[in-house]
Parts: C-alpha cells; sequence; structure tokens
C-alpha cells in the first residue's frame, strides 16, 4: 500500500500545538494503515520527547513506520518500545542494531526493479518529477510493496490514492470491487461495490462512499437517511479481489432496516457497549449500571471486588467460574470506561501500541 510520509522539522518540537497537529497528520493519513514519520536532522532530546507523546497517542491507530537513518541503537529500540512498528533503514548504510529484531526493520530502495516478490526490499517513492503512475504504483501495491510518499505530494495529488488502489485490484466486467464495510471493533455491517468514482470521492472526503448497483450512480451512505460513516480505514484482501471498509456508523445503522448490520441483531460486545450506555443515559434511578455510573466510590469498590473473585477463581481448575468472574470484572470495566468517554477501539489501540515492544516485563 501506500504509506504516507510526514517529516518533521527539528524545530517543530517547539511550536506551540505542534503535537496536537502532528497527531491529527497522523489519524488523517492512518486510514491507509501505515503512515512513516521522519524526524529531519538529529534527534535532540526535546524531539525525541515531542515525537514519543504522538507515537503514544497515535500508535494502534494505525502502523507507525520511521526512518531511523540518524537514530542511534538505543534511541531507536526507544521508540519501538513506545509504539512504533517499525524502523526503515537504508541498506547501503550498513547499519548494525543487535538488540532490535531484524523483523522490525524495512530496507529501502530507490530502485523499483528491487522490489521482487518475497524480499525484504521496500520501494521508496521521493516524489520527484518522475512521478509514478497508478499503474506502477498498483504493480508495486500486487507485489505486496509498500510505497513511501510525502504527504504533501499526496496531497496535491486527491486521485493517486484511489486510482493506484483500483490498479492492484481484480474488477469485474462492470468495474465494480466487492467491498466488505465494517465497524472499528471489526464487525462487518454489510457488503457494497466500489468503482473508480466511489473510490476517489471515499479518499476526498474520508466518508463512506460506494457504487449504487441498482441505481447506477454514487450512493454516499447517510446523505438522505443521516446514518453516515466515517471512514477510518481502506484494506485490500490477499486475493485483492475484495476492499474493506473500516467505519464509525453513525445510527440508526448501516442497514435499510435501520439497523446496525445487515445480518440482523447479534449477541457481540458491541451490543452490550450499547445498552450499557442506554442504561447511563436513562433517568432510571433504580438502574444498577447508571448508579455505578454516577457513584465513584460504589464503583471502586466493585472493580476491586469482582478483580479479587477473578483472582481467585483463576487458581481453581473451574472453567465456568472463571468466565463467570471475567464476565462481572469486564461489565464493571466497561461501565468505566464509558463514564470517561473511553470507547473499547481506544482500549485495542493501546493493547496494539503494547505488542509492538521488544523489550517484555520480567514476569
Amino acid at each position: 500500500m501506500i504509506v504516507p510520509k510526514i517529516n518533521i522539522a527539528p524545530n517543530q518540537a517547539t511550536d506551540s500545538g505542534a503535537e496536537s497537529q502532528l497527531v491529527e497528520q497522523v489519524k488523517h493519513w492512518g486510514f491507509l494503515g501505515s503512515v512513516c514519520v521522519n524526524l529531519e536532522g538529529n534527534c535532540e532530546n526535546h524531539n525525541r520527547s515531542f515525537l514519543q507523546q504522538v507515537i503514544r497517542k497515535t500508535a494502534g491507530y494505525c502502523d507507525l513506520l520511521l526512518d531511523a537513518e540518524s537514530l542511534e541503537e538505543k534511541t531507536a529500540l526507544d521508540f519501538l518500545n513506545n509504539g512504533v512498528s517499525m524502523l526503515i533503514r537504508n541498506p547501503q548504510t550498513h547499519f548494525q542494531w543487535p538488540t532490535i529484531p531484524d523483523d522490525r526493520v524495512i530496507d529501502w530502495s530507490l530502485d523499483p526493479a528491487a522490489a521482487k516478490v518475497g524480499d525484504r526490499v521496500e520501494y521508496w517513492s521521493e516524489m520527484t518529477d518522475d512521478l509514478l503512475t497508478p499503474e506502477q504504483l498498483g504493480n508495486l501495491i500486487e507485489l505486496k510493496k509498500n510505497v513511501l510518499i510525502d504527504s504533501t505530494q499526496l496531497s496535491q495529488q486527491p486521485g493517486l490514492i484511489a486510482d493506484s488502489i483500483l490498479c492492484s485490484v481484480r474488477k469485474d466486467q462492470n468495474g465494480l470491487v466487492p467491498t466488505v464495510i465494517c465497524d472499528p471493533l471489526g464487525i462487518a455491517l454489510g457488503l457494497a461495490y466500489s468503482n473508480a468514482e466511489s473510490l476517489r470521492h471515499a479518499v476526498a472526503t474520508r466518508q463512506g462512499a460506494y457504487w449504487s448497483r441498482s441505481r447506477n450512480e454514487l450512493w454516499v451512505k447517510g446523505k438522505t437517511s443521516g446514518a453516515t460513516q466515517k471512514l477510518l480505514g481502506i484494506r485490500i484482501d490477499c486475493d485483492r479481489d475484495c476492499l474493506r471498509f473500516t467505519v464509525t456508523q453513525d445510527p440508526p445503522g448501516f442497514c435499510h432496516r435501520k439497523t446496525h448490520t445487515c445480518f440482523g441483531e447479534e449477541r457481540s460486545i458491541a451490543t452490550v457497549i450499547q445498552r450499557l450506555g442506554e442504561r447511563i443515559e436513562s433517568a432510571n434511578e433504580k438502574s444498577f449500571t447508571r448508579k455505578l455510573a454516577t457513584d465513584a466510590a460504589f464503583l471502586k469498590s466493585k472493580l476491586l471486588e469482582e478483580a479479587k473473585e477473578l483472582s481467585e477463581a483463576s487458581q481453581q481448575d473451574d472453567k465456568h467460574e472463571v468466565a463467570w468472574e471475567a464476565a462481572d470484572v469486564l461489565y464493571f470495566s466497561l461501565v468505566a470506561m464509558l463514564k470517561n468517554g473511553v470507547g473499547l477501539d481506544e482500549v485495542y489501540a493501546e493493547l496494539a501500541r503494547r505488542m509492538n515492544r521488544v523489550v517484555r516485563r520480567d514476569p
């Protein structure tokens, strides 16, 4: 896929509001799955601290790649342990980092011919006058190569992302690609179809936009019903014959029957969260969930109580008891999250950030 590259000037860390601006930049481009951050110049202490804060707020939202050319091994390792997914290195410099696993380092090449199936060399596009065409980019994506392109240049070439994706996937005789739509928890909402016009619109506006086969026209979800979608991510499946859109779905849902999914009501964690939220917002003073959310001391005592009971159950050879106590802990944890405005997707993102660590805690 295309990997947007964001350059950070050496003095940017001292600018007011720079951190929030960079976080928004990463989130803006993160819908493609990966973003490369390049810290230009020396990585001084204030620059390193600044970037680490950005990483903590965005790692897990997408895969963060870091241009590691100017980094010492210890600094590069610190970034990995804060949430960076991969380090990018020029193989011609022969950098050696003994403490960093090889599978956390990507070598880049300026030569498209170096991008062969199965090798570890990625193609780095500096977006010169010899700009790669969508067809060339599509060929590299077919080879499962990441193509790093300056985000400023991507902004100036609004159709490049959509066109290169379309050049890398199989389309039917009408130029359509099946598109699975999922919410941030990975729950499938339904199936639609994408073509050149709809994909360009989706990328440009970050909306759920598809091609209506029945009306033979662009279909922007929620334009008439109000059930709009914010586009969070686009992925291509391994066979290159299907797209997946990850979206936030506004009420009443994706289906024309006014349900969250086109597959009817499902027993899922998303359903539990929805019902807990409704009970917290309700005016029913007898609601146990509402009482938990409005009484901090009560919620704290229940969290501690149920965590202790789960700990005790885990010492027994009784799967049913562990499941029972774990459900209690999860319930009270969800209430604590909802009352503080924390979504499950944010917890997932934090877990993903921690999974990037190279140095593990001692048991």
